[in-house]
């Protein structure tokens, strides 16, 4: 593909500032600590198990252990030193992939109708896969900078929306198939919001690499339109669900601790719950939740 039709192409596909653009700021603040702490104290009334859950979850420590913190049956110098054995496990193994990862996920075998196709045969057999597919508009808000007939035409683009694309569908772009794909991406997510921000860049073109051509050319044409990989709809779809659980997670802490309230107005910078979910709503438009 030409170097130049790409960089282009990555200045064009951008978020717009509405409707569907959440600042990386906000992303920071949701996903903060505060917040965190916050909504972790909503946790203290729960029952044993459930906060056991929370620790092995938050630790990655076997739940049984977990249940052992909770009830005192494990003291704090025991625990941690199972922690220092099990961070030295971790860092013998630093090297190997982790879920997330793209060679943790990608399986060195094809997937099946694949295995005696070359990468570009592959490619173009994936895209014969999905050609049946239902198109729709693609939320961005930038343009494909496209030449046809010796012009230079700005098409809008579009996608195959992720409830199109079977567990089992094979994604022209990584050949992985869409059931891996997503597990990537949440299991990437979990490590935190720089995650959810690197996400959200690639998903709108700052750093990602989505042109769907082969060949010289940089984008998939369809009609009036340059059609997006499918990876491209997962990573979207990945991307509006986790903003969506944690806004709803806030929602909930205030609805059932409204005496709390007032902390997470702080941190958001909210004065009551009028602004609160006006500022909640804001947010599930801008990616297409509300």
């Amino acid at each position: 593909m030409n170097k130049q039709a790409i960089n282009e192409w990555r200045q064009f596909l951008k978020e717009g500032p509405a409707p569907q653009e959440i600042s990386d700021e906000v992303i920071q603040l949701i996903f903060s600590d505060q917040i965190n702490r916050i909504l972790e104290q909503g946790s203290l009334n729960e029952g044993l198990a459930d906060r056991a859950k929370s620790i092995a979850k938050k630790y990655g420590i076997p739940l049984g252990i977990a249940m052992s913190i909770t009830t005192g049956a494990i003291s704090a110098k025991q625990f941690a030193e199972f922690q220092n054995a099990r961070n030295a496990e971790i860092s013998a193994q630093a090297d190997a992939p982790k879920p997330g990862d793209y060679a943790y996920h990608r399986s060195d075998s094809k997937p099946p109708g694949y295995s005696d196709l070359s990468n570009r045969e592959s490619i173009e057999k994936s895209w014969e896969d999905i050609s049946n597919l239902g198109r729709s508009p693609a939320p961005v808000t930038g343009v494909a900078p496209v030449m046809i007939d010796g012009n230079m035409r700005m098409l809008r683009f579009s996608h195959i929306p992720a409830s199109e694309l079977a567990p089992d569908t094979v994604l022209p772009m990584s050949l992985m198939t869409a059931e891996s794909y997503r597990l990537m991406l949440e299991e990437r997510l979990e490590r935190g919001p720089k995650e959810i921000i690197y996400l959200k860049k690639m998903i709108f073109g700052d750093t990602g690499k989505w042109a769907s051509g082969s060949g010289n050319e940089v984008y998939r044409i369809e009609g009036n339109s340059a059609l997006l990989p499918p990876e491209w709809s997962i990573a979207h779809e990945v991307y509006a669900a986790v903003v969506e659980a944690r806004l709803r997670e806030m929602v909930n802490y205030v609805k059932e601790q409204p005496n709390l309230a007032p902390e997470i107005y702080e941190q958001l910078g909210v004065q009551d719950d009028d602004h609160f979910h006006e500022f909640i709503n804001d947010q599930l438009f801008k990616i297409g939740r509300q």
